[in-house]
């Protein structure tokens, strides 16, 4: 595929906010995207999304999460924004070793990690 088109499609899906869409398409033709010329075609979002993304492989969080562990934690920061506690809890003990790692932890809201951590500690006390 040529590289206006790709940067075309980049451009689109960043500007409707389908940053996972974006993001994907970013990996797979990372090398062309960042050549000077390309990256001068992005529009400003998709700018952005290559820096948090240089940023993520300078501290090596990128390939740290797969897309399934990102998919869980985003339901559980759901589910406890809803309050829906009980269906978050089931993930919890279910996943609970992705939620003890500490790349899980910055994609958890402040509710969500304060929930797991009275999880973890009422089990301990349980144990």
């Amino acid at each position: 595929m040529k590289i206006e088109s790709i940067i075309s499609i980049v451009n689109k899906a960043c500007n409707d906010e389908r940053y996972t869409r974006a993001r994907q398409i970013m990996s797979k033709e990372w090398n062309r995207l960042i050549e000077t010329r390309s990256y001068q075609l992005l529009n400003d979002n998709a700018k952005q999304l290559i820096k948090i993304i240089v940023e993520e492989k300078e501290k090596g969080t990128f390939e740290a999460l797969s897309h399934s562990d990102k998919k869980l934690l985003k339901l559980m920061n759901d589910s406890v924004r809803e309050v829906n506690l009980p269906f978050a809890k089931r993930i919890y003990i279910e996943y609970i070793d992705l939620f003890e790692r500490q790349e899980a932890q910055g994609w958890l809201s402040s509710d969500a990690r304060f929930v797991c951590d009275a999880w973890k500690k009422a089990m301990e006390v349980n144990t």
